[in-house]
């Protein structure tokens, strides 16, 4: 099928095997120009910019002083800090911060929502996406891909480029996520944006995602095991295919994130050795894998399109192997990150 005859994830299947080319370099002059609409909310995204901006030029010891508690800050910037229970101890405030908002859950499903934060993870199967597919379709027309942190090589500092390795995402328009939120909130159960909330770490809503398209290929830095940071926040995607052991599952360590103690040894030791290259977002390898797999129940998401996946990616998670001949593609989405302080407030309120 060629790449004007075929639609959605048909086409970008289509386009891969053609020339993968293609896919970073198909803006459509046809394509109306997406505007960003002045909103309140980009007054936040600008506050949020200058505490990274004042973040990276502190000083090291500062940094660890005044930005302890918020999710910016993933590990400890000095090695003084890393032989203390500095990492392990935030940590665990935010794994209790984060469970009162189980607070505010309904009875009903109070049960299962208790077992999504313990696990860290949820997922469910939605029988029809083929309304996606029009947005799919569009979004390699308007929006510039990115490499969304997925490099071809490894972060162990030694930047050797890995063979066949692709990935491109695409950000989704307003509208168009809008659109997505609205299919969602009538395809999946009612009680949804409590396991939402409970992945989180406070109480949220659909409304509060924002989603891109992902295409990757071939093994990437995704593919070592690995924790975003040490605060609680949440991430998904919904496979546009079906995937199976051999198609990049994602594949998640259940309960991992609530180790304190091991999750903060891990950062502790690349901070200490000076592996500054993954500390931030820690890297399980070779012993410390082994132990990982041993002691937390490995979930590999596999099934088929339309499986809809949510995780707490402050657990050990990793893009599973990838031998197929085809492109995994994925509308990936995150929630809002919030610190300590605000996820408080926030469940405290709800």
């Amino acid at each position: 099928m060629g790449e004007h005859s075929s639609y959605g994830t048909d086409r970008i299947e289509a386009m891969f095997a053609k020339n993968i080319d293609l896919l970073h370099s198909t803006k459509n002059n046809n394509q109306t120009i997406v505007k960003k609409k002045f909103r309140l909310k980009n007054i936040f995204k600008l506050t949020s910019f200058l505490l990274k901006k004042l973040h990276k030029i502190l000083p090291s010891l500062l940094k660890d002083l005044f930005f302890c508690l918020t999710v910016i800050h993933k590990s400890p910037s000095t090695k003084f800090f890393a032989k203390t229970r500095y990492d392990e101890l935030r940590t665990l405030i935010d794994v209790k911060t984060s469970s009162t908002v189980l607070r505010s859950l309904t009875h009903d499903s109070y049960d299962d929502v208790v077992k999504t934060f313990k696990k860290g993870c949820y997922s469910t199967v939605l029988s029809d996406i083929s309304e996606l597919e029009p947005i799919i379709n569009d979004v390699i027309n308007y929006a510039k891909p990115s490499h969304a942190g997925a490099r071809p090589f490894f972060k162990d500092g030694k930047n050797i480029t890995i063979n066949n390795s692709f990935s491109a995402y695409y950000d989704l328009s307003d509208k168009d996520c809008e659109k997505i939120t609205s299919f969602l909130n009538n395809s999946l159960d009612g009680d949804f944006n409590q396991h939402l909330s409970a992945l989180a770490g406070y109480k949220c809503k659909l409304k509060d995602i924002s989603y891109s398209l992902g295409i990757v290929f071939g093994e990437n830095s995704n593919s070592e095991m690995h924790q975003d940071t040490y605060s609680s926040i949440a991430k998904g995607f919904i496979y546009l295919q079906n995937i199976d052991s051999n198609d990049a599952p994602f594949e998640y360590l259940e309960g991992s994130y609530q180790d304190a103690a091991f999750r903060s040894s891990i950062t502790n030791k690349a901070i200490l050795e000076g592996d500054t290259h993954s500390a931030g977002s820690t890297r399980l390898r070779n012993n410390e894998l082994e132990i990982a797999l041993q002691k937390f129940k490995l979930n590999s998401f596999t099934g088929p399109r339309g499986t809809f996946v949510v995780a707490n990616t402050a657990g050990y998670h990793r893009k599973g192997a990838h031998s197929s001949s085809k492109p995994r593609i994925s509308l990936n989405f995150e929630i809002k990150r919030k610190g300590i302080f605000s996820k408080a407030l926030i469940n405290l309120v709800s």
